[in-house]
Order: C-alpha cells, then structure tokens, then sequence
C-alpha cells in the first residue's frame, strides 16, 4: 500500500535525519526511501511532458530524470539546517541537455504553456560565484501537486557542471558544497568563462600542472574506458532496459547495472547504500539509451571521457601559438610538452580501443547463455561495426585537428634565420621526447 506523507510527517522525518546524522537507524532510512520513492509518479509524469515539450525545440536533446540520492539529501539538510524536508523540491529531478541557450529559453516558453512553475533559478543571466550555470526550474505535477525540479542546460555548461564533479571525485577538493581547494575552484571558474585573456590561459596551464590533472584524468579514463563500454555491450543486448544503476569512485572501474522497472531499480539502489553509505552511486532513467548518451550525461559516474580534452587542447594551442609571436621559448617548450602529453593519450587511446575490438566479440560470446549465441553474436556483430566506425571517426577528427593546427602553426613560424634555428631544435627534442614515451606507452599496455 502507497504510504501518504503529510508536510509534518515529512518535516519530522528531516528533524529525526539530522539527529541522527552519522548512525541513522534503519527505520529512518527506510522512511526516507520511501519518502523518496514515492516521487516516482510525479516524476514520471514531468518526464513524459518534457519528452513531448522537446519535439517543438530539439529532438536529439537529452532528457534523464533521477531522484536524489540519500547522501544528497543528508547532506543538504546539514548544511541548511533550518530548511524544512518538505521545502526540499529537487528530491525528483529531470534534466535536459540543449546545444545552445537560445533552446534552453524557447524550451522553458514551451514548459509554462504546459505546467504550473512555482519558482526558477536563472543561473545563466546570473551565474553562481564558482561559474555555475544552468536554468532551474520548480514546477508542480498535474498528477498530485508534488514539486519536481527540472535543470535545463545548454552542452557546454553541462560538461563544465560534470567536469567539477569529477575534480571533487579525483582531488577531494569540495568543489560543489564547501570550496575548501581555493586553486582548483579559480581553475573550475575561469574554465566556465567565455573569452579567457592569454593570463588566465597561463594559470590554467599552470594549474594543470600543478596538479597533474590531465595525468590524472587521462589514466582514470583510460583505465575504465574499455572496460565499461564492454559492460555497455552486454546491456545493449536487454533492449528493455532504461533505468542505470552506475556506481563510480576514483580508484575503482564503474559499474553499471541495468533494470527494466523502477522498483527493481530502486530496491538495488537501497541495497547498495545500505551496505556503504558512502558509495558513489546514482540511479537514472533514460528512454532511448546509447553508450555516448549515457556518457555524456553522466560523465562524472561513467568516467571514461570528457570534453575538456578538447578544450584543454584549443587553449595550449593559443599560447604555444603566443609563446612563438614574442619569441618566449622557455613558455614554448613548456606549453607544446603539455599539448603532446594530450596527443599521445588521444591516441594511445585509439589505438587500443582498435586492438580491443577485434577481441570483443569471442569475450562477449563467452559471457553470454551459448543457446542465445547465434540470435546475440548477430547483434554483438552490428555493435562492433558501429565501435569501429566510431573509432575511424575519432582518429579522423584527431588527425583533422592536428593537421588545423600545423597550419595555423606554420603561419605563425619565425621568419629570422636564429629564431627559427631555436624552435626547430625545441620541437625536435621535444618530438624525441615524447615519441619515446608513446612507445614506452605503448609497450607497457
């Protein structure tokens, strides 16, 4: 029988959580769970909507929902802790993911000709002070008046939301709630501008440094890419499945289980909290699932890639590029041995991944029931073909960046006989340098 909560019952649940923060007994969780549960239908409900809403603005747009996780929820009643359960309105959340803000708008236009919106948050005319942006907005379900909360964001600040995610996963830096890593919250910031001056570029660069982010972030995404896109194939073959269980942390591969009903979802959530309440794990409902959706949409949970590469890329373009204009080799030397770390893993990624697929399909044979292998190994065929055409594509694009930028290179390349003598002895050692990691790279994997 659906439990009916009152905005007391629910303010008294609040209460007991924060008197019991650290040893919450058993029954309080399991009021809690059930508390959050019953958001299902009017979280449903907004969903469908949004799906409908979408068609009239962009039908490739992403569109999950989620209801929030326990430490979420403890967590914020905590830090404000005279906020009462019940005024918690993004206990239910969807999320859609927009090219630009111009769809963004029109798309909130389109939701308040459907439903009633009780408050909105425009943190894209008015960023947050750490360089948040997102429109959110507080609307009520037609179904039982329960508010749900829906974030609308445009591709490139959803990849900056998720990259700061992953930097409080990879650094412990506190970013979302507490800020405690100053230098990594100015990084996180200058990175949500939209024109950086060649200064803030520098202290970028130096940041990455410093801290040895893209070392980092390359081997955790090299670590797990593989092995999650196998995990990826083998729920493919369960074309009924739309609800994700993905639970992450930063010395561990992901792990993603799939489900074809809320409940068993939910019931397989609950179990993975209990059992360690501080599991990094998310439960999510995506219609029409593909690897690079998931991906994108949850890149900090899935953790096998990131649009910052490229990001990081086009700004260490910019100053080797200024570094030559002023004739600064020390910045040059500095900025081109960090733009060919990016390019080695580029494509010491590629080329295993291409190794991997011709493997792939007797590992998955393998996992799979042997009277299904004829039905399945048709399917897992198709898969591999669609992988490979998405491995040329990458190569492709990298190849077709590396060939923009020894243009725009060769354009900017000193004409005086002793300045050219200098850079060309700069990026021959550094091509000798590097090219002997790549293989060391190589060798090792």
């Amino acid at each position: 029988m659906k439990k009916e909560f009152s905005n007391t019952g629910i303010n008294k649940l609040g209460a007991k959580i924060r008197k019991e923060y650290g040893d919450l007994k058993p029954e309080t969780l399991q009021t809690l769970q059930e508390y959050r549960t019953s958001h299902k239908n009017s979280l449903s409900s907004i969903f469908n909507i949004l799906l409908d809403i979408r068609k009239n603005v962009n039908r490739t747009s992403i569109v999950t929902y989620r209801i929030k996780r326990f430490e979420s929820i403890i967590g914020k009643l905590i830090r404000y802790n005279k906020m009462n359960l019940s005024r918690m309105w993004d206990i239910g959340g969807c999320r859609i993911i927009f090219n630009n803000n111009d769809e963004v708008y029109k798309f909130k236009t389109e939701i308040a000709k459907k439903l009633k919106i009780r408050k909105e948050y425009d943190y894209i005319t008015e960023p947050q002070e750490n360089g948040y942006k997102s429109l959110h907005l507080f609307v009520e379900s037609p179904i039982d008046n329960k508010v749900i909360e829906i974030q609308i964001r445009n591709q490139q600040d959803h990849n900056w939301a998720t990259l700061v995610e992953i930097s409080d996963l990879l650094f412990d830096s506190g970013l979302k709630e507490y800020s405690k890593d100053k230098k990594l919250l100015r990084f996180h910031l200058l990175l949500s501008k939209d024109g950086l001056t060649i200064t803030e570029k520098k202290e970028i660069a130096n940041t990455i440094k410093k801290y040895k982010y893209l070392e980092k972030l390359n081997s955790v995404f090299t670590r797990n890419y593989l092995n999650v896109r196998l995990q990826w194939l083998l729920i493919e073959n369960e074309y009924r499945h739309k609800y994700f269980l993905i639970e992450t942390s930063k010395n561990n591969v992901p792990m993603i289980e799939a489900f074809d009903n809320f409940k068993d979802a939910e019931v397989g959530y609950f179990k993975k909290f209990k059992s360690n309440d501080n599991a990094n794990v998310v439960l999510t409902y995506l219609l029409k699932p593909t690897f690079d959706q998931i991906s994108i949409a949850y890149s900090n949970y899935m953790l096998t890639m990131h649009s910052c590469i490229d990001d990081f890329t086009i700004i260490f373009e910019s100053l080797i590029v200024e570094s030559l204009k002023a004739n600064k080799y020390i910045d040059f030397l500095k900025y081109f041995g960090q733009y060919q770390d990016i390019s080695i893993s580029k494509y010491l990624n590629i080329y295993k991944e291409t190794e991997y697929t011709e493997k792939i399909n007797q590992k998955l044979l393998l996992t799979l029931d042997k009277r299904l292998s004829e039905k399945i190994d048709k399917k897992i065929r198709k898969k591999e073909k669609e992988w490979k055409a998405q491995i040329k594509n990458s190569l492709k694009k990298s190849d077709s960046n590396l060939k923009r930028f020894r243009e725009i290179f060769q354009k900017n390349y000193p004409r005086r006989k002793l300045q050219k003598f200098i850079i060309k002895q700069i990026v021959r050692y550094s091509a000798g340098k590097y090219g002997r990691k790549y293989q060391r790279l190589l060798n090792k994997n």
